[in-house]
């Protein structure tokens, strides 16, 4: 929970200075007095005052920001200042500087992909395991070991490419076309959707088809132990491998959680190899009595989480140039997902259900915190083109509405009344509110 709060309100922190330094500085070339750059609202706990006469303050409640500009509607501006007002300038300046707030997001959202891309990036090659029984990709002959190489031709290098890829077709009926490599040779299949996870509140594409990762064999090493339980009791340390139990063979950890489960309060001889040392323990397993009135044995230990082997990581890293044209790339493709989903949510394709709050939005900082740095690039960059593209829609009171108000100005080329403004404000805070009641809705749903 700490990671997720630390990491929303550096997210926040970051983006929202982004997207504000969009505005200040078109506002500033426009020739607008800015009065103040806030990020955060409330009380200041910093400020200062630059040569302009531009106040930039760091307030206490770090969910927003602001730039206040000179505006004849919000009171009384002295002549000598009238041409820097907002009010005073051409319908294509004040366009500019509405747009300049999510055009500055999707340029972080560059910058961050090119640099994770120049520096390079550790992903895990789409090689997938035996789908699932009953699971469309097991339905059309998939098997473990197959190398996914394009979905509806688009090329995947990557289980995350796999992801994105597959995510542009939630809320679809027809086919998926994959092609895959096995043992070196090029196949492909068709697989069925219709109306695909349009009512599911969390879509997972990927699992749903039953694609996952080819996970490497998990030994029965012991990554973590209940300080009062059997296992710690019988001498058991982090990092012991259990090479025989009861006099039988153990070569896995599956193998060794259903014997486990098998001798409740039986006492078990266990071999254990420690520092490359051969150790005879006595464990008695615990009973557990579940739901359904079985009772099994529980040593109170976890395994050891295996490493990916070598063949099914790949490191992709790109020259600077191509670095920026596939941070491009990858800004212009979320932007294009991003449009798709919410026309399919808007055209009932796909549920309501999908649209995310400040509580999911923490839980992927969280997350991203603990994944490390470029992890959490990815994440910031991710989030800064979601709020490019909500500040986009023509909404009044976001930046889009402001765009369509100063469009029609331009048209008509005079100002709308100021009861059309109003009335479009309060459409617009109607809006904004139902859709945080609805993030909330979902997020505590999801939670539940």
């Amino acid at each position: 929970m700490i990671n997720s709060i630390i990491g929303l309100l550096l997210a926040l922190g970051i983006l929202v200075t982004v997207h504000e330094f969009g505005h200040f500085w078109v506002a500033r070339k426009c020739g607008v007095k800015v009065l103040r750059f806030s990020v955060g609202f409330g009380a200041p706990i910093w400020r200062r005052m630059d040569k302009h006469g531009t106040e930039f303050v760091v307030a206490w409640i770090p969910l927003g920001g602001y730039v206040k500009m000179l505006d004849e509607r919000e009171g009384d501006v002295p002549d000598d200042q009238l041409s820097q007002a907002f009010t005073r300038k051409a319908p294509w300046q004040k366009i500019a500087i509405a747009l300049a707030g999510p055009l500055a997001n999707f340029l972080f959202a560059i910058t961050a992909f090119s640099l994770m891309h120049m520096v390079g990036t550790t992903t895990l090659a789409p090689i997938v395991d035996q789908p699932e029984a009953g699971s469309v990709a097991a339905a059309e002959g998939i098997q473990r070991g197959d190398r996914i190489l394009s979905v509806d031709g688009e090329a995947i290098q990557s289980f995350s490419d796999l992801g994105l890829a597959l995510a542009a077709r939630v809320g679809d009926s027809g086919v998926i076309g994959i092609e895959f490599d096995r043992n070196g040779l090029r196949q492909s299949v068709q697989l069925p959707v219709d109306s695909w996870l349009s009512s599911a509140q969390s879509p997972n594409p990927i699992g749903d088809l039953g694609l996952y990762p080819k996970l490497p064999p998990v030994m029965a090493a012991i990554g973590g132990l209940e300080s009062e339980g059997a296992a710690a009791q019988s001498g058991m340390k982090v990092g012991d491998l259990v090479t025989r139990a009861g006099g039988q063979s153990v070569s896995a950890w599956e193998q060794w959680v259903d014997f486990v489960r098998a001798h409740p309060d039986m006492p078990l001889d266990i071999v254990v190899l420690r520092d490359q040392q051969t150790l005879n323990l006595t464990l008695t397993p615990a009973a557990k009595t579940l739901e359904d009135g079985s009772v099994i044995g529980y040593v109170g230990a976890a395994a050891q989480q295996p490493s990916w082997p070598e063949e099914q990581l790949t490191t992709i890293r790109y020259w600077p140039l191509q670095a920026i044209v596939k941070g491009v790339d990858d800004t212009r493709n979320m932007v294009v997902l991003s449009y798709q989903m919410l026309w399919k949510m808007v055209s009932g394709k796909v549920s309501l259900k999908q649209i995310g709050g400040p509580i999911s939005m923490a839980q992927m900082a969280g997350v991203s915190v603990e994944s490390g740095f470029e992890s959490f690039v990815g994440f910031l960059a991710l989030i800064s083109i979601s709020l490019g593209i909500v500040n986009l829609l023509p909404v009044p009171v976001l930046d889009g509405g402001h765009v369509v108000i100063h469009s029609v100005e331009w048209i008509l080329r005079r100002p709308l009344s100021e009861r059309m403004q109003l009335i479009g404000m309060q459409v617009g805070m109607a809006f904004i509110i139902t859709l945080m009641c609805l993030a909330f809705f979902n997020d505590i749903g999801r939670l539940m």
